[in-house]
């Protein structure tokens, strides 16, 4: 499996090869959301917005944010963010509707590695340290299935790779329609604050 670290938004079409497990496009966080998310982060404001809507509705991100965040050019920024990505994910995926997650964190919201058990899942961290993953080649399973164990489930001599705060990153799930399992991840394994973003794309029955 390979995971690929592009610069364009086509470059997410790689996500349908076979042996792609994860796609991370980079984009720079602008200086109105790092004094954003740092303001956030002093006040000691805690965020934690969860809503489905249609992926191409581009007035809810705006007004739920807008009833749980100041409203400034910051959370402008964000509404425009989550805006893009929802169009990104209806365009690369065919999905109707999204589910949207908007959440501050000061302890990890997800220690142990895992898998999401999602087709895939977008994440942008905004504020903060990006999320640790392990590429597939590099897992050891069988730390992985022992749920007792607290060790990070990878192979001697390998590493913990770590998304880039502000890169979009999509990661395949544990119901990918191929064989692979999905990417093992986690939140990043320290105490400090992120701004993280996280999309799910919902398929109607």
């Amino acid at each position: 499996m390979q995971h690929i670290l592009g610069d364009q938004i086509k470059d997410f079409t790689a996500i349908y090869d076979e042996n792609v497990e994860l796609v991370s496009v980079t984009s720079p966080i602008s200086e109105q959301l790092e004094h954003f998310a740092d303001r956030m982060f002093a006040s000691r404001r805690v965020v934690k917005l969860q809503w489905q809507q249609q992926a191409m509705d581009t007035e809810l991100p705006s007004q739920m944010l807008e009833t749980s965040v100041d409203i400034n050019e910051g959370a402008t920024k964000l509404a425009e963010i989550i805006i893009l990505t929802n169009e990104i994910l209806y365009e690369l995926l065919g999905c109707k509707e999204i589910g949207v997650r908007v959440v501050t964190l000061n302890t990890p919201m997800c220690p142990r590695f895992h898998v999401d058990s999602v087709v895939c899942r977008m994440l942008i961290t905004i504020g903060g340290p990006g999320t640790e993953w392990i590429a597939n080649y590099d897992v050891d399973r069988t730390l992985l299935a022992d749920r007792a164990s607290e060790a990070a489930p990878i192979k001697d001599g390998k590493v913990i790779q770590r998304v880039t705060p502000g890169n979009m990153a999509l990661l395949k799930g544990g119901t990918w329609q191929n064989d692979f399992a999905g990417v093992v991840h986690r939140s990043p394994h320290q105490k400090i604050e992120r701004l993280l973003l996280s999309f799910d794309p919902i398929y109607s029955i």
